[in-house]
């Protein structure tokens, strides 16, 4: 197939529209590990390394953005944004949100 090395390509892309998963904080805190979320919020402060509060308006949890996955983009506390992911049921208090994609 043209492969060598086992290598996967990189980003080929995907589907952007809606799919299964939740689109509330409040789905998000009580959702399965690995749940997909796409969630409209703002985020309210930062809490550590790649760790922020985000607030959909109603609820608030943490979310983790790594540093690579801001894509550029600069956010403040008081701008909208749609943020893409999983839940990360493994988090050690409750529900954290594993942010793979940010639009503003």
């Amino acid at each position: 197939s043209g492969f060598t090395g086992g290598q996967a390509p990189m980003n080929q892309g995907g589907f952007l529209g809606p799919k299964s998963g939740v689109n509330s904080v409040r789905a998000a805190l009580s959702a399965w590990d690995d749940t997909l979320v796409e969630i409209k919020g703002k985020i309210i402060s930062q809490v550590g390394h790649e760790k922020y509060k985000f607030s959909d308006g109603k609820d608030t949890i943490i979310i983790e953005i790594d540093d690579e996955d801001w894509g550029g983009l600069s956010v403040g506390p008081d701008e909208l944004i749609t943020i893409y992911g999983e839940v990360d049921g493994n988090a050690v208090l409750a529900n954290e949100i594993d942010v793979k994609r940010i639009v503003k």
